[in-house]
């Protein structure tokens, strides 16, 4: 029987916070492997605009908190 994927993020919500992040970057690390082979390139180029940007005062950060929920509210949430 497979779960969906409301029972999965119900089960993992419920792990002590270490575990979250073990899985997270399991996730992650997973879904890379199976990508594109210029993805990272072009992260890591991504990274290094958006930091000159925000170095520079031309970009300014959010609090995670806020991103999440402006994500909820986009997905309906």
């Amino acid at each position: 029987m497979s779960l969906s994927f409301a029972d999965i993020e119900d089960e993992a919500l419920r792990l002590p916070q270490d575990e979250q992040l073990r899985l997270a970057r399991a996730l992650l690390e997973s879904s890379e492997a199976a990508g594109d082979t210029g993805a990272e390139a072009a992260w890591e180029e991504e990274i290094e605009r958006r930091i000159r940007l925000v170095d520079s005062g031309l970009a300014k950060g959010r609090p995670f908190s806020d991103v999440l929920r402006e994500i909820d509210r986009r997905l309906g949430k």
